[in-house]
C-alpha cells in the first residue's frame, strides 16, 4: 500500500466515524464493497467485539488495508459525507439560457469527463442523487508526492437542482472558476453568475429558492390593532409556515436620506449602514424578536419576505 493509500485510508477511518448506525448500513450499499451488513456484523462479533460504530468502522479498515485500490471508496466516502453531514458553507451560482433540463447522474459526470479530456485535465468524478438532488464530487490529481509530506488535493463539491436548473450550489468558495464553468457546461447552460445565498444547511436553501417565487398569504395579512400574545404566534405560524428554513447570516444594508433626520443636514446627503445577523439559525431569532416584543407591528418589510426572499441580503433605501 503507497504512502497515498495509507492516507486515504485514514481519511476514510475519519470520515466513516461520523455516520451513525443507520447511516453506516446505507453507506455500505453506496460504497460497492463485497461485504454486506450481515458480513460486517459476523466480523465484528468474530473480533468479540460490541457492535457500535467505532468497532464496525476498525473492521472495515482492517477489511480495506487488504484491498489493492481504495480510491474509488476514499472519493465514495468524501461526497458521501458531505451528503449526510452538514459542515462547511455552500455558495450559489444561478444559471441562464440552460438548454436541456433532463438530467441523469450519468449524463452529467460523462460529460464532466468529457470536457476533462478536450482540456487535459486530469480528474476524477463522481456523482450521486440523493434527496432529488444530484451531488458532484471533482478531484483534480494534483496530489503532491514529496517523499516527505505527501498530501491528498482537496476535493470539490457540488449540487444541482433538477428541474429547471436554475442553480447550482458549491464549495469550497474558492472553488476554481474553470471547474464551474465545467460543471455549469455539463448540464446545458451557457451562462452563470453568483447568486447571494450561502449557508451551512443546503437542503434550508433549496427550500428558500422553491418558495422564492410562491405566494405567502401572511405577507399580505396584518395583525389587528388590539393583537394578543396569541394573535402573534399565529401570525409567525401562517408567515414561516412549518419547513425547516436555516440561514446563518443575513446582511441588511440601509441607505437612509440625512434629511430625514434633521433639518441642518441637506437634502441628497446619504449615510450607508450595514447590519449583519449571524447565528446558528437567524429564522428562529427573528421568531423569538416577534414573540418577545424586539420587532413590533408594523414588521419591517424584509422580515415579512424573509420566508420567500431566498437570499441572504436585502437592501432597504430610506429616501425623504
Amino acid at each position: 500500500m503507497t504512502t497515498i493509500d495509507k492516507l486515504m485510508l485514514n481519511k476514510i477511518a475519519v470520515k466513516m466515524k461520523r455516520f451513525n448506525m443507520n447511516e453506516i448500513q446505507q453507506l455500505l450499499k453506496i460504497l460497492h464493497l463485497d461485504l454486506e451488513w450481515k458480513d460486517v456484523v459476523e466480523l465484528v462479533a468474530e473480533c468479540r467485539m460490541r457492535l457500535n460504530v467505532a468497532n464496525i468502522v476498525s473492521v472495515i479498515f482492517q477489511y480495506l488495508r487488504d484491498q489493492q485500490s481504495i480510491t474509488e471508496v476514499y472519493h465514495r466516502i468524501m461526497l458521501s459525507d458531505v451528503i449526510y453531514h452538514q459542515s462547511g458553507s455552500w455558495w450559489t451560482v444561478t444559471l441562464d439560457k440552460v438548454k436541456n433540463s433532463f438530467l441523469d447522474k450519468e449524463r452529467i459526470r460523462n460529460n464532466i469527463q468529457a470536457m476533462f479530456d478536450k482540456l487535459n485535465i486530469k480528474g476524477v468524478t463522481y456523482v450521486m442523487k440523493c434527496n432529488q438532488l444530484f451531488w458532484v464530487l471533482i478531484d483534480i490529481n494534483e496530489m503532491k508526492k514529496s517523499k516527505t509530506n505527501p498530501k491528498l488535493s482537496a476535493p470539490l463539491f457540488l449540487t444541482i437542482m433538477p428541474g429547471t436548473v436554475s442553480h447550482i450550489f458549491y464549495k469550497p468558495h474558492n472553488i476554481d472558476s474553470t471547474l464551474l464553468k465545467i460543471v455549469v457546461k455539463s448540464v446545458g447552460a451557457t451562462r452563470y453568475k453568483p447568486y447571494p445565498l450561502s449557508g451551512k444547511h443546503l437542503q434550508s436553501m433549496v427550500n428558500f429558492l422553491e418558495d422564492k417565487n410562491k405566494e405567502n398569504n401572511a405577507i399580505n395579512s396584518s395583525l389587528k390593532s388590539n393583537y394578543c400574545d396569541e394573535d402573534v404566534r399565529e401570525y409567525i405560524r401562517q408567515l414561516f409556515g412549518d419547513k425547516n428554513r436555516v440561514l446563518n447570516q443575513f446582511t441588511i444594508n440601509v441607505e437612509s436620506d440625512l434629511s430625514m433626520i434633521g433639518i441642518n443636514y441637506p437634502t441628497g446627503k446619504l449615510c450607508k449602514a450595514r447590519v449583519e445577523l449571524k447565528s446558528e439559525n437567524i429564522i428562529e431569532g427573528i421568531k423569538d424578536m416577534m414573540l418577545s416584543g424586539v420587532l413590533q407591528p408594523p414588521y419591517p418589510d424584509w422580515v415579512t419576505k424573509l420566508p420567500i426572499l431566498g437570499k441572504n441580503s436585502v437592501n432597504i433605501n430610506i429616501c425623504s
